[in-house]
């Protein structure tokens, strides 16, 4: 059975609001003023500590990891409520999950992943493996996440689906095709630039590309 490997954020779920909420909490915390939400959702899909050195440039790395411990609390204990998924994705899931083994490789923490679908409703066991990025060395857009998942599962990736830049990139030095979906922070002609196999508009245009796929490689 072939696998696919999912993005989380603004791939399967809408949850710009729960972690842009998570950092103002944070950053207020730490006695720094919040950002401006849309200027939070332009940087995520990036590995956490460039986010980090992004919001407070001028913090020591002990305030930047701090800041990165206090949005997870926030984020685990109250926004992740505000998730929510990308529209027909549950549905294209259930579809996609009787021929397919899926997974989630995210720069979320596992135990963040795991809030992040318990608010956005969608059941943790319609994937076969969930992989954060504390479970590996480096997040996207290094490829240790592909890796691990082909590793895990004895197989090698057919597909890796997300919205960003650092998804593309993660899958090609894995050497694994990558779908891009037109929900994230990135629009078609930024993910065009780094030439995916395929863009979608959103994952529910997943299952008819994929059915195409295969009765031109029959």
């Amino acid at each position: 059975m072939k696998l696919i490997c999912f993005d989380l954020d603004n791939t399967l779920i809408k949850s710009d609001k729960a972690q842009a909420v998570a950092y103002n909490k944070a950053l207020t915390r730490l006695g720094f003023r919040p950002k401006d939400s849309k200027f939070l959702a332009s940087k995520f899909g990036r590995p956490r500590e460039e986010i980090a050195r992004i919001l407070l440039p001028k913090a020591s790395q002990q305030i930047r990891t701090k800041l990165i411990e206090l949005h997870n609390k926030y984020l685990i204990n109250e926004t992740y409520k505000y998730a929510i998924p990308i529209k027909n994705a549950i549905q294209t899931l259930k579809e996609l999950k009787k021929n397919y083994k899926l997974a989630i490789l995210s720069n979320n923490t596992h135990k963040n992943i795991l809030c992040l679908l318990k608010g956005a409703k969608i059941n943790k066991n319609l994937f076969d493996l969930i992989i954060g990025h504390d479970q590996v060395r480096h997040s996207k857009p290094y490829p240790d996440e592909i890796l691990k998942a082909e590793k895990l599962m004895r197989h090698k990736a057919d597909y890796m689906v997300g919205d960003t830049i650092y998804d593309i990139i993660a899958g090609k030095k894995a050497k694994v095709p990558v779908i891009s979906v037109t929900t994230g922070p990135h629009d078609k002609k930024k993910l065009a630039r780094y030439r995916p196999l395929a863009i979608l508009k959103d994952i529910s245009y997943l299952p008819k590309f994929l059915s195409n796929m295969k009765e031109k490689n029959n």
